[in-house]
């Protein structure tokens, strides 16, 4: 009996371990982008935690908040604009808990182009990725800088790539809005370059990329969440820290060659910094552009928390991008 009953006590440990390892497990999506070569790694720094990682790498913001929203995933990298499309959308069910990027998109113009104003752009035809972050903050940009949008045509290229980038080599679009290495292999060609109109000249600071978490999922699996948390610190300076890392992990995670990996990264930054006056900026900027029908900036202080990345950075909120 005595030996039943440690039997029953073992098997009865045994269960709770696997239970335990079952619920840190994390269906966590991210872009393929230069500026989120800490996301492609962070399944090795998870490990750390005790943290299983199942990774979903997508193309765009769009991707990534549909999957969130439908509960395919657990935590997502989403861009800040997409805090004002989820909140239109009548959907608060998650939590934005650290960021992920800043920069890293730009207006990539033909070579045989020349704009030194957001006017200056209208009549011509650019490449976008519909309802992607990159456009939307265009669109706000332009529009503000005294544009009028609609006299800008643009054509849909939904996941960047050799089509855009052949679409540019062969003047059939003046230039395009998207997010590197697509901008960096333009350059990098000859086919383009670099325009002056910066996008990301605002009181957003460009402000890119954030990690958002379900809320059910938080409210269930906080310690893996917060071991998430961490391992996105641990993983973001690793990579500053160690440039040739940096370099090889966005090569082999972006398939791009050295050259324009060396010319994107720099257009860019890591982040895990949560930046929440920038948010609000940002959205009061798309509602007043008329890219959402109501001003979701309050949203900012409900949505945010900072619970997690202060605790896991050991660092006051003031110090991790909020006011």
């Amino acid at each position: 009996m005595r030996k039943l009953a440690i039997s029953a006590i073992l098997l009865n440990g045994l269960a709770t371990a696997t239970a335990v390892h079952a619920a840190d497990k994390v269906r966590f999506a991210y872009t393929v982008q230069v500026h989120q070569a800490h996301m492609m790694v962070l399944q090795d720094y998870a490990k750390k935690y005790n943290i299983e990682i199942e990774p979903v790498p997508m193309r765009r913001y769009a991707d990534q908040q549909l999957a969130l929203m439908t509960n395919q995933v657990d935590v997502a990298v989403i861009g800040y604009v997409n805090v004002g499309l989820m909140e239109e959308k009548s959907f608060r069910d998650y939590r934005a808990i650290a960021g992920v990027s800043t920069g890293g998109q730009s207006l990539t113009l033909a070579k045989d182009i020349k704009a030194t104003q957001w006017k200056d752009l209208e009549g011509r035809k650019l490449g976008t990725a519909p309802n992607s972050y990159a456009e939307l903050l265009f669109k706000t940009s332009a529009t503000l800088g005294g544009a009028d949008v609609a006299k800008i045509q643009t054509v849909s290229f939904a996941a960047g790539g050799p089509p855009l980038l052949s679409a540019l080599k062969e003047h059939q679009i003046d230039g395009f809005v998207s997010w590197e290495p697509n901008n960096a292999d333009a350059a990098i060609a000859g086919d383009g370059y670099y325009s002056s109109l910066d996008i990301g000249a605002n009181p957003t600071h460009h402000i890119n990329a954030l990690m958002a978490v379900n809320s059910a999922f938080l409210a269930s699996h906080r310690q893996a969440v917060l071991g998430l948390v961490r391992a996105a610190i641990d993983a973001t300076n690793a990579l500053d820290a160690d440039p040739d890392k940096y370099v090889d992990v966005t090569m082999r995670g972006t398939g791009s060659s050295l050259a324009v990996i060396k010319e994107s990264i720099p257009r860019g930054r890591l982040e895990y910094k949560l930046y929440d006056k920038e948010a609000k900026a940002l959205l009061r900027m798309v509602f007043d552009a008329k890219l959402t029908q109501i001003d979701t900036s309050e949203a900012v202080d409900k949505q945010f928390d900072y619970s997690l990345l202060t605790e896991a950075a050991g660092k006051p909120k003031s110090q991790l991008g909020g006011e």
